[in-house]
């Protein structure tokens, strides 16, 4: 197969585990970031990939600061992995330079964000990619793989692409990170959001770990009310996990690492969070389905994410 031309745009744990896998398979690998740190230091020393994957470094093909790389480097596919938060306005500044051959592949979480980019450009130019795996920043250019539950989905809004997303599926797999074509992949992005929902604002409110979380009392209580909020919004929505979900899920949190979540991680750094949950409120309020757990605890990461910026010099 044919070594592909790919920009990820993001240099956090999510965009660089994925540059650094697909690089290292070959693939000709442009990573752009605004942080100068984060983009200096892989120009000097490569990625350095550690923990629960696969541990190497490797250099990439070019390194840009600002969107307007992507004019530089003329590549086919475009992954973005920058924070559900910056998506609109990167792809404002996408859309002035983008190509009619190009691709968009979202690698964000949360729900609907294929929707949303799609209004911006088109069903034919986006594709949905729901990533299984997380990291942290060790430090610039050295990112620890915290967990890798396979596989990663992709999915497309629009069936030209099917055949695409096959493709991108299997050259990804082959680089060392497993990833299924999914026919109905906002099954697979709603059931990350539940999930994440779960635990997040309990851990972000209560300066938890996951694992805290999960093995506290009062806390496994809160996740498990919030678990079945969830749930109930999905199914109104139009996707049912089966009887056992609740069971099923409760035991894949319960084996969550002792780290934090990166709404916590985000609110005790001061950097803005991406409320992923927020959209399954939203559409409780749609389908007249209470969330009152979730909303609860979501308006408290809110008002401590203020607090932390009132603070901030």
């Amino acid at each position: 197969m044919a070594n592909h031309n790919i920009a990820v745009i993001g240099a956090g744990p999510v965009g660089s585990i994925m540059a650094a896998y697909l690089a290292r398979n070959k693939e000709n690998v442009y990573l752009i970031d605004i942080k100068r740190d984060l983009i200096s230091a892989v120009e000097r020393n490569g990625i350095t990939i550690t923990g629960v994957g696969d541990n190497f470094t490797i250099p990439v093909k070019g390194t840009g600061y600002f969107t307007a790389s992507l004019d530089r480097f003329k590549v086919d596919l475009i992954f973005l992995a920058v924070k559900f938060n910056y998506m609109d306005s990167l792809l404002e500044e996408i859309k002035l330079i983008f190509k009619p051959r190009q691709k968009i592949v979202l690698l964000q979480n949360g729900i609907d964000n294929e929707d949303r980019a799609a209004e911006k450009l088109s069903k034919e130019d986006v594709l949905r990619f729901v990533v299984n795996y997380a990291g942290m920043i060790r430090k610039p250019g050295v990112i620890k793989m915290s967990f890798f539950n396979p596989p990663n989905y992709i999915g497309v809004i629009s069936p030209r692409n099917k055949a695409l997303a096959k493709e991108i599926a299997d050259f990804i797999t082959e680089a060392g990170l497993e990833t299924h074509y999914s026919p109905d992949i906002k099954k697979n992005e709603w059931k990350k959001t539940i999930l994440n929902a779960a635990l997040m604002p309990v851990c972000a409110t209560t300066g938890l770990t996951m694992k805290q979380a999960m093995n506290g009392g009062d806390t496994r209580y809160l996740c498990e009310q919030i678990l079945q909020e969830c749930i109930h919004v999905a199914k109104k929505v139009g996707y049912d996990y089966g009887k056992n979900f609740f069971e099923n899920a409760l035991s894949y949190l319960s084996n969550a690492g002792n780290h934090k979540p990166s709404t916590s991680i985000d609110l005790e750094a001061g950097n803005p969070i991406e409320y992923i949950f927020q959209p399954i409120i939203d559409y409780g309020k749609k389908t007249d389905t209470p969330t009152p757990f979730l909303e609860s605890l979501t308006k408290v990461v809110r008002t401590l994410e203020k607090k932390q910026r009132e603070m901030k010099p």
